[in-house]
């Protein structure tokens, strides 16, 4: 399946995609979370190991899923000011 370039969508594809981004964020978020304390505990444990890094390793995912959940909500954004700018000239004739 091919990803749609976000100005390629349709509002209610905007809408499932955010509601997915968000998913993925939420998903992002709490296992950065856990493995985050798992790590915290190993390193309290054993002392600085391999397992101590892996909560930077995952530091990127969870920006580019933060970054992507934005631009996916500016959009929905920009189109309903759009839609609403253009309703309000329409009642103003």
């Amino acid at each position: 399946m091919q990803k749609k370039i976000l100005s390629d969508q349709t509002l209610d594809e905007l809408k499932i995609t955010e509601k997915k981004q968000r998913s993925l964020f939420l998903l992002s978020i709490l296992s950065f979370l856990i493995i985050t304390g798992i790590s915290a505990y190993l390193t309290i444990e054993d002392g600085v190991t391999l397992y101590t890094l892996i909560p930077v390793i995952i530091v990127p995912f969870v920006i580019y899923s933060l970054i992507h959940f934005k631009r996916v909500k500016d959009e929905i954004k920009s189109r309903t000011s759009h839609i609403l700018h253009q309703k309000r000239m329409e009642e103003n004739r």
